[in-house]
């Protein structure tokens, strides 16, 4: 004969809440071992790291390297100042050179505008004033240099301070010009 079970429909769908439940704690269960797995390996990780930042304090606090690191911040100090000085050494360079108002081409100009009768005893420049003084066998070629001074495209005032006789040789005179340079940017 055969049992008839009544009861049947309902073991089934317990037997499927048992089965999700399984799935249910079995989920929470492997999340809780990568939580807690994670945790142990951050915390071992975290223990490394403070002692291996212990190990550089003390080799930090050690009195030799202490001393290093007061050179070397000495040295650094040093650098910037260096830097600073540098920086500034620049500035003046790069402002001189563009100041530079006498070269090669300017005293050239001024040779090839010198009288045969006429030699020079002193050529002084400052900032943008050039004092000439010389002897001249004739005053006509002291103003003929004046002249051949103020046509140079350089030249802004050119004027003849003095022609004197007394203090040169016998038949010569002495003189001095002054000329002012144009400010060329």
């Amino acid at each position: 004969m055969k049992d008839l079970n009544f009861f049947k429909p309902y073991q089934g769908k317990n037997k499927e809440k048992i089965n999700s439940r399984i799935y249910i704690y079995g989920a929470m269960v492997i999340v809780a071992l990568l939580i807690v797995g994670t945790f142990g390996v951050n915390t071992v990780r975290i223990i490394l790291l403070n002692r291996s930042i212990d190990d550089y304090n003390k080799k930090l606090s050690d009195p030799e390297i202490q001393e290093q690191l007061r050179e070397a911040d000495d040295i650094n100090k040093q650098i910037t100042t260096l830097k600073k000085y540098d920086s500034a050494l620049t500035d003046v360079a790069v402002s001189v050179k563009n100041r530079d108002n006498v070269s090669d081409v300017l005293l050239m100009d001024i040779s090839s505008t010198v009288p045969s009768e006429v030699s020079f005893k002193n050529l002084d420049i400052s900032d943008n004033t050039i004092t000439i003084k010389g002897v001249s066998t004739s005053r006509s070629a002291v103003a003929e240099l004046k002249h051949n001074l103020s046509s140079l495209p350089k030249m802004q005032d050119v004027y003849v301070n003095s022609i004197d006789n007394s203090g040169a040789v016998e038949g010569e005179y002495s003189f001095d010009i002054k000329c002012m340079l144009k400010d060329v940017e």
